[in-house]
């Protein structure tokens, strides 16, 4: 590794990699996106100014065609590509990566290496999306068992109601406020019988 220019290179890009956020948007299912458009032309400048380039070599490939709901047929193709990344002095590292896409007409083995070398980009420089780093950074507001069981109590009409509900709150039967709001309404289902 000694003396190979492509380390250096690789973490100069990495340093100055910014977020990409997913601002594409797939029309027929609605989920949000980060496009191979958006990824290059995020890194295009830094790979430029570290003169880093990519080299692909697609290693094997599958199509399968597929018919559509309205009658049609898609090609299915999985491409499995090898991206060379090297600089000045030859140096290099690479990737593997499978790529998928579906497509009517001649487009498949294009889409699928754009999706491989978007994957390749985004898992080689740890591209963030500017969305939470993580789900367990908020906490949910906590559910409040009592307000829910004082709701079901005072709704109560029969004994057996507040039984079931004494039953289903077994978190709250050492709770003095469950307790007494479930004895007082039992007083005054008992004057209603």
């Amino acid at each position: 590794m000694e003396g190979q220019l492509i380390y250096g290179k690789m973490a100069s890009i990495l340093r100055e990699t910014k977020a990409i956020t997913k601002s594409e948007k797939n029309q027929q299912q609605g989920f949000k996106f980060r496009g191979i458009d958006n990824v290059m032309n995020e890194l295009h400048e830094l790979f430029a100014k570290n003169e880093v380039f990519i080299l692909q070599e697609v290693q094997g490939f599958t199509t399968e065609n597929r018919p559509t709901k309205s009658g049609g047929t898609n090609t299915f193709t999985r491409a499995t590509v090898k991206f060379r990344y090297i600089t000045t002095d030859g140096s290099c590292v690479e990737t593997v990566n499978v790529g998928e896409a579906m497509d009517s007409g001649d487009k498949g083995m294009n889409k699928a290496m754009s999706i491989a070398l978007k994957y390749s980009l985004l898992q080689m420089f740890l591209i963030p999306t500017e969305e939470p780093k993580d789900p367990d950074v908020t906490t949910p507001e906590e559910t409040d068992y009592f307000a829910m069981a004082e709701q079901e109590v005072n709704a109560a009409q029969t004994v057996e109601t507040l039984q079931s509900i004494w039953q289903n709150y077994t978190v709250l039967q050492g709770d003095r406020r469950f307790i007494d709001i479930v004895n007082k309404k039992k007083k005054l289902v008992k004057k209603w019988i």
